[in-house]
């Protein structure tokens, strides 16, 4: 059995919504074969390093527990990037996403594909401060800290959340659908809660709903299309308050799920569309995550 090692990922995006591109790396890299997130640093707002003329990166380190080898590890993190529409152009230029292996245990290694310790890590604060808060040796990344550290601002973005998702027992069953990754990220972010079931006036526990020919019909043969309605809107009203540019939705949910949801007819078929929430969002250019 291959042993599990600790390693240290750098992620950096100023493309697009660089949030979305973040945290859709996070998940990715927490549901690939062999790894689990266990680490999450804060978010930091960065200056461009290398090509200055383009937009502000967003920084974030995380610490993995992986049974991969380093280069498996390399070429998953790849092909996360592709997966997330990085394009290699201009060095140091514009990404959606940037996934740098900074240590791998104690390793060394040095060849063209593949240097670990990364070597440019010591002289990037965008490196350096967010793993900073993550890595255990953290007395050596504070040596090589610049003392003006004024182009690097933490910052603590709102993302909105199904509640569920955070351990509230408001799913149909009565119970929850707590994520572990979610716990994780939850002291790097500021999660806005919503439960749009709940919010548009269904109780909880509730007879279990799914769509089908564009209306929310419970296996009673009850149509709830309205409140489903009520809650995607006042679930909207929620984000926009808060500027929220993403969304960490339940997914395969009627209200809330993203891609694909069940049919309708109650037998688990999973088909593609979107619940009455998340077609809301999207239509208000909101980016969602299924979870």
């Amino acid at each position: 059995m291959t042993k599990e090692r600790l390693a240290y990922l750098s992620l950096g995006s100023n493309m697009g919504n660089k949030l979305y591109y973040i945290v859709s790396a996070i998940q990715r890299i927490n549901i690939t074969n062999g790894v689990k997130v266990s680490k999450i640093s804060s978010f930091y707002e960065t200056a461009p390093w290398g090509v200055t003329e383009q937009d502000s990166f967003y920084n974030i380190a995380l610490e993995i527990k992986t049974t991969l080898l380093p280069f498996e590890l390399l070429r998953n993190l790849q092909r996360i990037e592709i997966e997330l529409s990085r394009i290699r152009e201009l060095r140091w230029g514009p990404r959606t996403i940037d996934i740098d292996i900074i240590f791998y245990d104690d390793l060394k290694i040095d060849i063209q594909e593949l240097t670990i310790p990364h070597p440019r890590y010591i002289d990037r604060n965008f490196v350096l401060k967010p793993m900073y808060e993550i890595h255990p040796h953290n007395e050596l990344l504070l040596k090589y800290m610049k003392r003006d550290n004024s182009e690097i601002k933490k910052i603590n973005p709102k993302i909105l959340v199904s509640s569920c998702l955070l351990g509230e027992n408001c799913n149909y069953k009565g119970g929850n659908n707590k994520s572990s990754l979610l716990e994780k990220l939850e002291n790097s972010v500021l999660y806005i809660k919503i439960c749009p079931e709940v919010m548009g006036g269904l109780e909880t526990p509730r007879v279990p709903a799914e769509i089908k020919n564009n209306r929310v019909i419970n296996k009673e043969n009850t149509d709830v299309t309205e409140k489903f309605n009520k809650g995607a809107y006042l679930a909207l009203e929620k984000a926009l308050a808060n500027n929220c540019s993403l969304a960490l939705m339940k997914g395969k949910s009627p209200s809330c799920g993203y891609g694909k949801i069940y049919s309708g007819d109650f037998t688990g078929k999973l088909v593609e569309g979107d619940g009455v929430t998340a077609k809301l969002l999207i239509k208000n250019k909101i980016d969602i995550i299924p979870i």
